[in-house]
């Protein structure tokens, strides 16, 4: 798993917000936006429309970062551990009886995880690798420029939650590329 770059430049000695200044070298033209979602990036292996494996990500520690190490990696879900029990209780309120066998990165949404930003009332899994569920966060009118995407972020609302402004936007190029920005990266 690959880290997505922010497209901006990030104040790192004062508030580590971003500025105007665009770092990436990125074609928007043929990219497509989806809504960035809110919770806990899982990794989901389905077989016969059954989960046969769930795994969530894993960021590297300092001292792991300090060797090198910069990209996130998935490592097993225990579901004997208290601290996983709200990603299976997403896994559990999720339907995947239509999704096609393969491993999927997800995020695990809802009332329990990360203080239920999109206001749901249940946990679910969001499939957002898959096309047909990438379809329900399309984005066809996001902008990418600093001062449209700084009020567009504070104004739009979410695909997916209740009532509420989304976390952010990805965007995905054709060639594999994606680059993101959040609400709460600007001042």
């Amino acid at each position: 798993m690959r880290k997505i770059s922010t497209i901006f430049e990030r104040n790192w000695e004062t508030d580590r917000k971003v500025n105007a200044q665009l770092i990436v070298d990125f074609d928007f033209e043929h990219a497509v936006a989806t809504e960035k979602l809110d919770g806990t990036n899982i990794r989901v292996t389905v077989r016969n429309g059954i989960v046969v494996r769930s795994e969530k990500r894993r960021n590297p520690s300092k001292q792991q970062k300090q060797a090198g190490i910069v990209d996130p990696w998935y490592v097993d879900i225990n579901e004997h551990s208290p601290e996983d029990k709200w990603m299976i209780a997403a896994i559990n309120g999720t339907d995947f009886s239509a999704v096609p066998d393969g491993e999927w990165p997800a995020e695990a949404l809802g009332k329990n995880i990360q203080g239920n930003p999109l206001q749901l009332e249940g946990n679910q899994v969001f499939i957002f690798s898959l096309p047909d569920w990438r379809e329900r966060i399309l984005l066809t009118d996001a902008p990418h420029t600093f001062s449209e995407l700084r009020e567009y972020l504070n104004t739009k609302k979410s695909c997916v939650g209740n009532d509420c402004l989304m976390e952010g936007v990805v965007w995905h190029h054709p060639d594999g590329s994606m680059v993101k920005i959040k609400r709460k990266d600007f001042k």
